[in-house]
């Protein structure tokens, strides 16, 4: 991904959709810049953005990315007062669906994004093309350099009995850490995820009609709009679970695949009986339901208090969805 793209990708999600590009060129470069390079951006010389002193067209150009990339000499003006956390927060800014879309572009160039770090990604990219473009290489970023937590343990080398979830935070051995949980917003996000085209399958069958669209939900009779605004809550609770696993324990991925093993073994002979449901809507609740009073042991995190509940009980079916172990609810 070189600056271009990442601009194309971001600009879009700009709540002033009439900015200009030369604009958006600005603003993103004054966000990879530290507070201090920005408090001082009109008042000296020095620490300044110096893409302010480029014509429309030349900052056009850049966008564009056909003519001009960012030149080594302006990059290497600010490349001391780079801050890849600075424009994380800045990312952070956009709505949740936004984030939720933009890691999905993410994840087409190959970055491993969700809505919980794909600021702190796109903040890694820019500050890498800066840094690229300041020793004069290319601003084509295929790799990031987040290192991984250096204090990741192993579940294993802690009785898990003593981890307790609180609210949105992990209180492991007397530290805490935090648990991005992400809350759904009324509006319908414009993704194309394997859950939401399965739940929407499943509303069409129960409905009798060829097709829904998310566009369609909240227009749906009862109790389809509702629902499917509980099943988002279910798939991102379960999903922020899992990436917060993932990045605390050195194990937390193969322990959450132990998870949904375990959920998958509970719930197969309830979603595999398809001619006891009417449509998928029904078969849908039906699993649900059998998951809900499913124990799940053979992961550790059952054992971790506060942290599986129902909601990423359901959750974790979505996830199953995506990941292809369950194909449709469609009967």
């Amino acid at each position: 991904m070189d600056f271009s793209q990442l601009a194309h990708k971001l600009h879009k999600f700009r709540i002033n959709r009439r900015e200009s590009t030369a604009m958006c060129v600005k603003i993103l470069t004054d966000a990879i810049l530290d507070d201090v390079a920005m408090e001082s951006l009109g008042r000296t010389s020095e620490d300044i953005n110096p893409l302010y002193g480029k014509s429309d067209s030349t900052l056009k150009a850049i966008y564009s990315g056909e003519r001009l990339k960012i030149s080594q000499e302006d990059a290497a003006l600010m490349a001391g007062r780079v801050d890849s956390e600075h424009f994380a927060e800045y990312v952070n800014t956009f709505s949740f669906d936004a984030l939720s879309e933009l890691s999905q572009d993410m994840q087409d160039f190959g970055f491993d994004a969700h809505p919980d770090n794909v600021g702190e990604i796109c903040g890694n990219i820019m500050e890498q093309i800066i840094n690229n473009r300041a020793e004069g290489k290319s601003d084509d970023i295929t790799t990031l350099t987040i290192k991984k937590k250096e204090n990741g343990k192993r579940i294993k080398d802690i009785a898990p009995a003593t981890i307790e979830r609180r609210g949105d935070k992990l209180h492991i051995c007397g530290e805490e850490i935090i648990i991005h949980q992400m809350l759904v917003p009324q509006k319908v996000a414009n993704i194309e995820l394997k859950y939401i085209k399965a739940l929407c399958d499943a509303y069409a069958q129960a409905l009798g009609v060829p097709i829904v669209t998310e566009a369609d939900i909240p227009s749906l009779p009862d109790p389809f709009p509702e629902d499917y605004i509980d099943q988002r809550k279910a798939y991102y609770s379960a999903e922020s679970i899992e990436h917060s696993i993932r990045d605390t324990f050195d194990d937390g991925e193969d322990e959450f695949a132990k998870l949904k093993k375990d959920a998958w073994d509970g719930i197969r002979m309830t979603y595999r009986n398809s001619r006891r449901y009417a449509d998928g809507y029904e078969r849908l609740v039906a699993v649900l339901e059998k998951v809900t009073s499913t124990t799940l042991d053979l992961s550790v995190l059952s054992q971790i208090r506060n942290l599986i509940g129902n909601l990423e009980k359901m959750g974790i079916c979505h996830i199953l969805v995506n990941d292809g172990t369950i194909s449709s609810w469609v009967v």
